[in-house]
């Protein structure tokens, strides 16, 4: 059995993630856990909200780790359009996009309510990571044959745009978590930090969205020895 083109699993997991924030959030608001204007964590505090909060999160950390493997073989798979270390770069890449999903495995697991700095360690490495490994990836994905200049840039400008974003965040949070700012000052930064945080998931999303493209170039065949990802073209090599 052959699947020729991959660009459901991008979509699947955008998909998924704003499936579940939708339903976490709404239940969060009808039975009033938390403000309006909420962190992502708040979304999941209290049931029966953390339990759509715990499988989306989880179902994230696994849809992302798919994700990453397969952008692992489209990268190896052109590798002749990046030269010898390409191979040894992806590796690296690769273990930070899995401490990425490790993260929010932990942010999933680790309610906030309960283990608040477990939580808050989760957030930090998945976003971080996460957002390292986009913005360099974004970079590589350029010189993928047969992808748009125009999705490489707004894959590119998400990237970088969550990247700045978890700088600005981690920032601001460090007054917040000493108590340096308190009173409307703290309140104040309190409201900018939500806003960053949501803003840096609604770009890491755009970013997941743009992958449709590359994944579009793989076929996946499937047999009772196993399963094997190749190119489309005529002149598929498996890795």
């Amino acid at each position: 059995m052959e699947f020729r083109g991959l660009g459901f699993v991008p979509l699947f997991i955008a998909f998924w993630c704003t499936a579940w924030l939708v339903v976490s959030y709404t239940l969060t608001v009808i039975y009033g856990h938390a403000p309006l204007l909420m962190y992502i964590s708040e979304t999941g505090n209290m049931y029966p909200e953390y339990i759509t909060f715990k499988i989306g999160f989880l179902g994230m950390s696994i849809g992302t780790l798919v994700l990453m493997l397969l952008l692992y073989k489209v990268i190896l798979l052109h590798v002749e359009a990046y030269g010898a270390r390409q191979p040894i770069i992806q590796k690296i890449l690769l273990a930070l996009g899995i401490t990425c999903c490790i993260g929010i495995a932990v942010m999933a697991v680790f309610k906030m309510e309960f283990y608040p700095m477990t939580h808050r360690v989760g957030s930090v490495i998945s976003f971080t990571c996460g957002c390292i490994y986009n913005l360099w990836q974004a970079i590589l994905l350029y010189k993928v044959p047969g992808t748009r200049r125009a999705i490489c840039h707004i894959r590119m400008v998400s990237s970088a745009m969550a990247f700045i974003g978890i700088i600005v965040y981690n920032g601001c949070r460090v007054p917040v978590y000493t108590k340096l700012c308190t009173g409307e000052c703290g309140m104040f930064i309190q409201m900018i930090c939500i806003i960053i945080e949501w803003l840096i998931l609604l770009l890491i999303l755009i970013q997941v969205v743009t992958c449709f493209q590359p994944m579009q170039h793989l076929s996946l065949t499937v047999s009772w020895k196993g399963f094997t990802i190749s190119r489309r073209e005529n002149q598929d090599s498996a890795v």
